[in-house]
């Protein structure tokens, strides 16, 4: 097995191996084919999911010298340029940490670097990732170069945290949102890489991690390779749950239909059980907000099945609809805020379990009256 990182090694070559981002990709392909390549976009969106890596290809479409087909969107990943952006050692593709790079001094240099031409390529293309960090004066450093960029450059601009920016900022830019791909999305993905490696993933492991990596697909390529590096070729479920510390599938079913059912007592031994188990408490909580937002969603009417399906495995929402009759939206809803306070109260509650025992107590004396 190669020791290289999964989510480097499986880094997209092309825009069609992009998970999750189909609007972007296509109005970024599109731009690409038809030559109208703006000089400053904005990507912006929870980490993990393909902000860099789209930006990347960006710059590899654009210095590409061998156009597959004269398809100007794809790269070809043979020519000198794109195996160069490959290995990290192209000249003109600069990336900038702006968590590190945050100052008014790196802004100065970079507005003084832009002005040569690139070495190598068309366009030299700048990638500053978590640019909400820069300083106000960077902001306003940088202001100037997005109003009048030189014809050769281009700079993407990723960001966890959109409000942040100034409206300047934003408003030289073309914006494109980054969502969270679906479970079953990166699931597949993963289960792709699995077989590239030679290692058998089970279906429902590759669903745990999944769920685990909450959207982000680098999260989710990063728990497989924890799980290859124990030269384990046969990957399953319980081994996945053991590595991550969380709990067991049919625990939290059970948890959830006692909570269901209004039994306190049953609720808190299952609760014990997992304390006992050593389980991670938020995960726990987190696990239980799912499926209960999943109740109240699919509680309020039928049109709502299609929105869960993306964030939903078919089983899943069988047991949710077997559950309904049990719930009322009210309670649901009491429900939600409960675990929402358990969740923020965990981190300075004295007992680990108490925030929980709570939210299960407040839970299940409310549930049971259907509406």
């Amino acid at each position: 097995m190669s020791h290289k990182v999964l989510y480097r090694k499986y880094r997209p070559k092309d825009f069609s191996e992009v998970v999750g981002q189909e609007y972007t990709v296509k109005a970024i392909t599109n731009a690409l084919k038809s030559g109208r390549i703006a000089h400053a976009y904005l990507f912006a969106g929870p980490r993990g999911i393909g902000k860099t890596t789209i930006a990347r290809l960006i710059a590899k479409a654009v210095n590409c010298t061998e156009k597959n087909d004269g398809d100007n969107q794809r790269p070809c990943n043979v020519c000198e340029n794109c195996v160069a952006i490959g290995e990290n050692r192209f000249m003109d593709l600069i990336e900038i940490d702006a968590a590190s790079n945050r100052g008014i001094d790196e802004i100065r240099s970079l507005r003084e670097a832009v002005r040569f031409v690139p070495s190598h390529g068309v366009f030299k293309v700048y990638i500053i990732d978590e640019c909400h960090m820069l300083t106000k004066e960077a902001f306003n450093a940088l202001l100037k170069t997005l109003e009048e960029p030189p014809a050769h450059i281009i700079f993407i601009l990723a960001t966890t945290e959109l409000e942040k920016l100034p409206a300047t900022i934003v408003s030289r830019t073309q914006l494109y949102h980054f969502i969270r791909p679906s479970i079953r999305q990166i699931a597949d993905r993963i289960l792709e890489i699995a077989k590239k490696e030679k290692v058998k993933l089970d279906a429902d492991a590759a669903e745990l991690i999944a769920l685990s990596a909450e959207g982000a697909l680098r999260d989710a390529e990063g728990i497989l390779g924890q799980m290859m590096s124990l030269e384990d070729t046969h990957i399953t479920r319980r081994e996945v749950e053991d590595l991550l510390g969380v709990a067991p599938r049919d625990a939290m079913r059970a948890l959830f239909q006692y909570l269901g059912e209004k039994k306190v007592k049953e609720s808190l031994q299952e609760v014990e059980k997992l304390s006992d188990g050593g389980y991670d408490f938020q995960f726990i909580i987190k696990m239980l907000l799912r499926l209960i937002r999943a109740t109240l969603i699919l509680k309020s009417g039928s049109n709502a099945l299609g929105s869960m399906e993306k964030d939903l495995l078919p089983e899943e929402i069988e047991f949710i609809q077997k559950s309904l009759p049990q719930w009322s939206e009210r309670d649901l809803s009491r429900a939600l805020n409960s675990l929402m306070e358990a969740h923020s109260r965990m981190k300075i509650s004295p007992i680990p379990e108490l925030p929980l025992e709570l939210a299960v107590v407040e839970i299940a004396e409310g549930a049971g009256d259907s509406a």
